[in-house]
């Protein structure tokens, strides 16, 4: 069975993923790092917290960085592949392949 995979813009996207079947949800960070930046996004420091919420239902969470990536913002992306990393992200869905490196 292919897994269902939602988008999740806010709490009440993640609710409604939840209610609806969804098996895993994709969301962006408020850190100008997807191709959502003028939508509603997640904090980073609230990801420890969504993933803790998602994984007790069940689900799994993926975190978009689908942008690319300038030499000058690699810390900046350094810093925040570690904050996914600890916080327990299931993927990260990217655009740019030179992050893949830097995420493995």
């Amino acid at each position: 069975m292919p897994e269902l995979l939602a988008p999740a813009g806010d709490r009440d996207c993640i609710r409604a993923a939840i209610e609806n079947g969804a098996d895993a949800v994709y969301f962006g960070l408020d850190t100008g790092f997807n191709a959502r930046a003028r939508a509603a996004n997640f904090d980073p420091a609230d990801l420890p917290a969504t993933m803790t919420e998602l994984h007790r239902r069940g689900l799994r969470g993926y975190v978009t960085l689908n942008t690319l990536v300038f030499p000058s913002e690699l810390p900046l992306v350094e810093s925040l592949v570690r904050q996914i990393a600890a916080a327990g992200v299931d993927a990260v869905l990217v655009q740019d392949l030179g992050l893949v490196r830097l995420i493995r």
